[in-house]
């Protein structure tokens, strides 16, 4: 029994069983407190673990819906600017032929009205002819008369004319 006393701590009975009393009153008490403060602990902690982890799958389900959408407006953007430049295009070809036959109907008005113009300016001519003729008949007539009742000689032939020219005016003439 010498190894026992030679030890600094004596392990008796009583010393046991106060170890034993403590051992078992720390894991009482251990077991009180988990069923008391550490499984709701434990259970909040989970609760937010689970909703950390939803918050994530949505957040990830989002941000793929988000990249869906960004790529699928994308498209719709390329499509909207192929679209635009294919209604600028029909306008642009649209406005050509208007233009085109504007031109055509302008220039088809514009040869109308000259050969209109063209056929006045016959008609003016042709009656401008006539009136001449008239007048030139009325100068010959005058003259002719003028001749038979007066001598026929330079001097008073040349007076004849130049009264009959005064007579019809220079008007006639000018026109």
């Amino acid at each position: 029994m010498y190894l026992v006393e030679s030890w600094i701590i004596n392990f008796d009975a009583q010393m046991v069983a106060s170890i034993l009393l403590h051992v078992i009153s720390v894991l009482l008490l251990f077991f009180i407190l988990s069923k008391l403060l550490f499984n709701p602990v434990r259970e909040v902690l989970k609760k937010r673990k689970d909703g950390i982890a939803k918050e994530y799958d949505f957040i990830k389900d989002e941000k793929q819906k988000a990249t869906e959408l960004e790529k699928e407006y994308k498209d719709k953007l390329a499509n909207i600017n192929k679209e635009a430049d294919k209604i600028l295009e029909e306008a642009r070809k649209k406005a050509q032929l208007k233009e085109r036959e504007i031109i055509k109907n302008a220039d088809e008005e514009a040869a109308r009205l000259m050969a209109r113009a063209n056929k006045e300016i016959e008609r003016e001519k042709d009656k401008v002819k006539d009136e001449i003729k008239d007048e030139m008949i009325e100068v010959a007539k005058i003259l002719a008369s003028k001749f038979v009742a007066s001598s026929i000689d330079k001097k008073v032939s040349d007076k004849l004319l130049e009264e009959t020219l005064d007579s019809i005016g220079e008007e006639t003439w000018l026109n």
